[in-house]
């Protein structure tokens, strides 16, 4: 199990990128404990950015997770040996899977600006 995302037309229509993303639940409390130490919605910003922006999931605009995303990555790099303690001990979920889900969710966030994010937890 995991989470998917999938970039959503105006009509609620997958607009069929060539693979959704996907990442394993196991990294949310990672992710969790880096917007805690930083203050800022992280978790709630990939896992449940429909709850966060008050918006039916799948009709989160992309914007709103792309203005957000960087900073996570940065973040997540300037925190790395905070953070690793944090990792999943039944070894399913690394620190290299989780920057490259986010590299990968930034791209096709700019990439699919005027799309709609749909979150399948």
């Amino acid at each position: 199990m995991g989470l998917n995302i999938y970039f959503l037309d105006d009509s609620g229509e997958d607009i069929g990128i060539e693979s959704y993303l996907r990442i394993t639940h196991n990294l949310n409390t990672l992710v969790d404990k880096l917007g805690k130490l930083v203050g800022l919605p992280y978790y709630e910003v990939i896992w449940r950015p429909d709850e966060l922006f008050g918006l039916k999931n799948g009709e989160v605009p992309v914007g709103l997770v792309l203005s957000v995303l960087p900073d996570l990555i940065k973040d997540l790099l300037k925190f790395e040996d905070y953070l690793t303690n944090s990792l999943p001990s039944n070894g399913y979920g690394t620190f290299e899977g989780l920057i490259s889900f986010l590299c990968n969710y930034l791209k096709e966030c700019y990439r699919n600006k005027d799309s709609f994010v749909y979150c399948c937890r």
